[in-house]
This record gives structure tokens, C-alpha cells and sequence, in this order.
């Protein structure tokens, strides 16, 4: 074989791979150019300056002026400004600059250069190809230096061959030596309280009262043993695997649509044919609705391939540098790494669990009267109408189980567990739940005056005491809840932590004279059931403005936080009188009479708007659409339910208080899923 033959092709052809990693890693997922002043946030990966804080500024103009994070526009880990008190426009300049990619970007421009021995370059011949690289002191050698000048005086120095290596591993090498971008030193340890990796000064400084910091390399020992790595690269493969399942499907959509698009054009324009020319200004306007509907759903079908290819792009780098021999030494890598795997997984599971939710079939169609076209018709001639039709759409099958609507399940029981703690003087009546993420459960125990934290497992965490008796609870956020106080009406606001109930402030709710029972929340304003009414309360505590009469008490709200829609309660026995009202825009629609159930009190609203109700006399849980129509009984007194009084649902998690006088069913939660 000639020489420069297949082994040189190969080598040809590694390089050729390698080069379209570094080209890669140097691509702004936002602008898919070469990034310009990079910046890179805690999950590692990269923008330009420019389109980070575009896109920054963007995420967080719909949300409310004290906005305090933004989502990676990768991986949409919820990410946290350096200084929130800073101006949303500066929060992308707080970032660290990724000099890994500034170095490799301009090796790039300078491909030309060749690397230079640097002590013949000291001698005058700056010309002499260098060989080696001493990461000690960070020199580049020649095979003749290293011999007569290194080696004489660093015997024991970690020397590479950079004549197998693209500077892409030379410069992740040196980049390895410090990486700390606070204090420029070398990262040795790693936080397993936060998940942070760190130099000794910020260990010192933010991580002394930790319970678990250890060197980075038994960290990395730790993942090697436990297989965390190899389940999380699998984990990775099945993710890509979804991702392409459904950027697939998304395009099949687009096809459909397209075509679709063509018959209605095509119809359009064969209708045209058979009229009179009287109908252009008619068919001009049919086409623009008919272009309008297909733009309109083209770009949403878009927006959600553009997020699964980002998502799916992202983790094959991350397989793939995973998979670099180049890492098998770098302990700072391989953690990174794993962190990144590990929210770039779950942020393919939220993604799809999202697209399900939310996925739509969209056809898109000329429809006219074809007796127009008969000779003597008297018919009044239209150019027919363009139809949308939007039908909900299951997402075709993937490693993760499809997903079928909440509004399909059926309950199942996962357990149960007492909320009376050693400190409780009386048995408890708990009037309101919360189930929070992270399984953190809130319950209002009325008859000994206490918030208590539990998690979903019955583990209690704290109780926070009351000044009065409270009533209802609603979720304000993912860390926030309410609790409404009875004869002092008094809406507390509480912080939940991961083990801590802490008063961040209360509401005083002037000239109302009704006691208070029930309590929601959305955009700012609080929605109050008292005896007999329903008020509208602004977060500022000002006066109340009465929304609607009741006749019977309203004894628990719920809010719908995605369309604003809030559902009340009524507690009446009386048949055809109303069970469930929803309130909208000052405006009010009676929903549901009683029927299958009798005094209506708990309520709540899942991720896909159907309704949960409690009812109390009638000793069921019914689910039911936002607007009535599909009712349908979840549990029943055969099943062993007893007086329930209180209901939270999240994701497809169910957790039911009962007020029952049996001694041997009270003080217990009660937790159900939806399979």
C-alpha cells in the first residue's frame, strides 16, 4: 500500500469529526452562528452575549416586574441572575465568559499558525514544529527539548503528545487547570448539599456549613461505583430516541397540513373557474383566512419541533462528548457532564409531558354548498368558508409511555398517613391541603390552630401556629401558599420550604363583616367565599368588591392559573340548586347543580382544566370539563371515601382531607394517582 494511504484517510476522517465537534461547540443554539462574546450558564451551555440577553429580556416581559429568574433556552433549567438587582437588560453580562470557547474560536482564525517549540523559538528558530505539551508549565516542546531540556529538569511532570490530539482536547486540558471563573483557581471539590462544583475559597466561603463536600475525584469515583453515569447516558440515548420520534412527528403534521393547504387552494381556485369574475375580492379574502389559519398553526407546530431540536441537539453533544476518550482524566468534565445529562433528561420528559398536553390535529379546509353551481338555483352565491379543525392529539409512542388525558384515569389509592403530631392537644379537622412539588404537602388543621408540612410519604417536616381558626388554603406558587383566617379575615401568605412554613406577609381584608371560608388565587388578586358571597380582594388589601351572591356558604375556591377561570363551591343539599359556579371577567356561569353530589366543598383544577369536587353529604369525588358538560364519578361511598372535605391535585397526584366523627378515620391524608 502507498504511503499516505488508508491510515492517513482515517486520520483524515477523525480529524474531519473532530473539527465538526469544536464547530459545534462553538454554535449559539439561538442564532446557530458562531458565538460572539460567549457566555455560559450553570447547566453549561453557551449563547452570544447579544442573543442571551435578547432572549432574556424577551422570556421575562410577560411575566410580573418582580420576575426573578429565566429558563435555560436549551434545557430550561430555571436559572438565577448573578444580581437581581441589576436591570434584566445587564443580567446576561453577570454570567461567566466560556474561555474554552474563546480560545478554540480563535485557534480557528489562526489555523494557519502552527504551534512552535518554545525554547527553540528562544534560541532564534521559530519555526520548529512543537510535539509536546507540559501541563505544568503550560510549554510547548519539540522531540529534541523534551529530551535535553525538560525531561533534565521535570521528571515527574504529566507531559502530553499533542501530535494525536485538535486543539480542542489541548485547550478542554488547560481550561481543566483552573475553571473556577470567581476565583481563577483550580476546582477541587464538589458540594453534594448544592450540586455545585468548587475551588477551596468557595468552599470556605459558601459551602462551610454543608453537611457532605468532597474532592471532585472521589465525587467522580462515586458516580463510576454507584453507575449513575452509564444509567444517565442510557437515559440520554432514550431521550435523543424520543426526540427524534416526535421531531418526526411534528414534520408528518406539517406534510398533512400542507397538503391540505394545496387540496383548499386547488378547491379555491376550481370554484373560481365555474363563477363569475364578481368573486375575486370574495376569494382574495377566503385565501388570506386560509393562508392566515396555516401560518397561524404552522408556527406553533414549529416552535415545538424548533424545541425538541434544541433539546435533541443538545443532548447528542452531550453524548458525545461523554463519550470522548479525552474525558476519561478530566474529573471536572465528567461531573459537568453528568449535571448537564441529568437536567437535559428531565427537561425531555417536562418537554413531552408539555407536548402532551397541549398537541393538536389541525386540518384545514375550503367547505361551500355545491348546489350553488345548479343551473336556476335561487341560492344566494358565497365562495363558501374556510374551516379549521382542531381535535386533541395523542403523541405517537416513545421509550416514555404515551400519555393519556387526566380526564381518562382512573384513581388509585398509594397510601395514607396521620397528620396528628406529638404536640397536637386535639384531634385534627383539616379544612384545606395544598400538594406542592417536590411532594411537599400543606394541610390547615383548624381545630389546633397549625399550618403542618408533610412529605408525600406522611414524613412530618414543621408546623407553623395560627392566631385564629383558618379555613381554606390555595397555591399562590410552586414555594407559596395562602391560608384564609375566619373571624379576622386575614389571608396569610406562607413560604414553603423543604423542611420551613415561614409568614412572609397577611392581608387584612377591610369592611367585610361575613366570616370567611374559601380562597384562590390568581395575577395578583384573591378570591374570597363567605357565608353567602363571593369578593374579589387585590393583593394590596384594599377594599373588596363583591362579585356574586351565593345564598349558601362558599366554602372552597379553586383558580385555573392558565386561562384564570375560578370555580367556587357551594355547600347545599338542595336538588337542582348550584353545586359549582365558574367566575371569568366579572362575569359568572352556573356549571354544575346538585345531583351526584350534595354539598359540594372541596375543589381543585388539574394541568388539562378538568374540575375535582368533593362532596361532602353525598360522599364521592366527582371530575368534571371546565364547563360542566363531561361529569363523571372518581370515587363513591362503596369505595370507602367518608365525608371528604379537602382536595389538591398535582400533575396526576390527588391528596383528600375528611372531616368524619369516626375516631378511627380521622386525622389521616389521604393520597390517590390518576393511571
Amino acid at each position: 500500500m502507498a504511503e499516505g494511504g488508508l491510515g492517513h484517510e482515517q486520520s483524515s476522517v477523525d480529524g474531519a469529526m473532530r473539527q465538526s465537534l469544536d464547530s459545534h461547540l462553538l454554535e449559539c443554539p439561538i442564532c446557530l452562528e458562531q458565538l460572539r462574546q460567549p457566555k455560559s450558564l450553570p447547566c453549561l451551555h453557551s449563547f452570544c452575549l447579544e442573543c442571551l440577553g435578547s432572549y432574556i429580556t424577551k422570556e421575562v416581559s410577560g411575566k410580573m416586574a418582580s420576575a426573578s429568574s429565566f429558563s435555560c433556552p436549551v434545557c430550561r433549567k430555571v436559572t438565577e441572575p448573578v444580581n437581581q438587582s441589576e436591570g434584566k437588560e445587564s443580567w446576561a453580562e453577570q454570567f461567566p465568559t466560556n474561555n474554552l470557547a474563546v480560545e478554540i474560536i480563535q485557534h480557528l482564525q489562526q489555523t494557519d499558525k502552527s504551534i512552535t517549540c518554545k525554547p527553540c523559538e528562544t534560541k532564534g528558530n521559530k519555526n520548529a514544529p512543537a510535539k509536546f505539551w507540559c501541563k505544568h508549565n503550560n510549554t510547548y516542546f519539540c522531540t529534541d527539548c523534551k529530551i535535553n531540556v525538560h525531561d533534565l529538569l521535570h521528571e515527574e511532570c504529566d507531559v502530553h503528545d499533542i501530535s494525536e490530539l485538535n486543539m480542542s482536547d489541548i485547550l478542554q486540558r488547560k481550561a481543566s487547570v483552573t475553571g473556577c471563573w470567581k476565583h481563577k483557581e483550580k476546582m477541587e471539590y464538589y458540594c453534594e448539599d448544592h450540586k455545585l462544583l468548587g475551588c477551596s475559597k468557595c468552599i470556605i466561603v459558601d459551602h462551610r456549613k454543608c453537611e457532605v463536600v468532597t474532592s471532585t475525584e472521589d465525587y467522580r469515583d462515586k458516580l463510576r461505583k454507584s453507575s449513575k453515569i452509564d444509567d444517565l447516558l442510557e437515559e440520554l440515548r432514550k431521550s435523543t430516541d424520543a426526540m427524534e420520534i416526535l421531531i418526526k412527528d411534528v414534520c408528518e403534521q406539517l406534510k398533512t397540513m400542507t397538503l391540505d393547504q394545496d387540496t383548499a387552494l386547488q378547491s379555491l381556485t376550481d370554484m373560481r373557474k365555474k363563477i363569475n369574475e364578481r368573486f375575486d375580492v370574495l376569494q382574495k379574502d377566503l385565501t388570506d383566512k386560509l393562508i392566515s389559519a396555516f401560518k397561524e398553526e404552522k408556527e406553533n407546530l414549529e416552535i415545538s419541533k424548533q424545541q425538541c431540536e434544541r433539546l435533541m441537539f443538545s443532548m447528542q453533544n452531550t453524548l458525545t462528548s461523554s463519550e470522548d476518550a479525552a474525558l476519561e482524566d478530566d474529573t471536572v468534565g465528567t461531573i459537568c457532564l453528568f449535571q448537564r445529562g441529568q437536567a437535559e433528561v428531565e427537561s425531555c420528559k417536562e418537554l413531552i409531558q408539555e407536548l402532551g398536553r397541549s398537541s393538536r390535529s389541525t386540518s384545514i379546509k375550503h367547505e361551500y354548498d355545491s348546489d350553488i353551481l345548479a343551473v336556476g338555483n335561487i341560492t344566494s352565491l358565497t365562495m363558501g368558508e374556510i374551516v379549521v379543525n382542531q381535535q386533541r392529539r395523542r403523541l405517537p409512542s416513545t421509550v416514555y409511555s404515551s400519555i393519556v388525558p387526566l380526564s381518562e384515569r382512573h384513581l388509585k389509592t398509594t397510601g395514607k398517613f396521620t397528620i396528628k403530631v406529638a404536640s397536637d392537644k386535639n384531634n385534627c379537622i383539616a379544612y384545606g391541603v395544598v400538594f406542592l412539588p417536590g411532594g411537599r404537602i400543606v394541610v390547615g388543621d383548624d381545630e389546633n390552630r397549625k399550618m403542618k408540612l408533610f412529605t408525600e410519604k406522611g414524613d412530618f417536616k414543621f408546623e407553623l401556629k395560627l392566631t385564629d381558626a383558618s379555613c381554606d388554603l390555595c397555591r399562590i406558587d410552586n414555594n407559596t401558599v395562602a391560608v384564609i383566617l375566619d373571624e379576622v379575615k386575614t389571608i396569610c401568605i406562607v413560604n414553603v420550604g423543604a423542611s420551613t412554613l415561614t409568614v412572609s406577609s397577611k392581608i387584612k381584608i377591610p369592611k367585610l363583616k361575613e366570616s370567611c371560608f374559601g380562597v384562590a388565587y390568581h395575577k395578583n388578586y384573591f378570591t374570597v367565599g363567605t357565608t353567602k358571597s363571593i369578593y374579589s380582594v387585590p393583593a394590596s388589601g384594599i377594599e373588596p368588591k363583591k362579585l356574586l351572591t351565593t345564598g349558601s356558604k362558599c366554602l372552597h375556591l379553586a383558580s385555573n392559573h392558565r386561562n384564570g377561570h375560578v370555580f367556587a363551591s357551594i355547600h347545599t343539599s338542595t336538588p337542582d340548586e348550584v353545586a359549582v359556579t365558574r367566575l371569568s371577567d366579572d362575569t359568572h356561569t352556573y356549571i354544575l347543580k346538585v345531583s351526584v353530589v350534595k354539598s359540594t366543598t372541596g375543589i381543585d383544577v388539574d394541568r388539562e382544566d378538568n374540575v375535582y369536587v368533593c362532596g361532602w353529604n353525598s360522599n364521592n369525588i366527582i371530575q368534571m370539563s371546565g364547563d360542566g358538560s363531561n361529569v363523571r364519578e372518581l370515587l363513591k361511598s362503596s369505595d370507602g371515601i367518608e365525608h371528604p372535605r379537602a382536595i389538591s391535585v398535582w400533575e396526576d397526584r390527588i391528596v383528600i382531607t375528611n372531616t368524619t366523627k369516626s375516631s378511627d378515620k380521622q386525622n389521616f391524608v389521604h393520597i390517590f394517582q390518576l393511571v
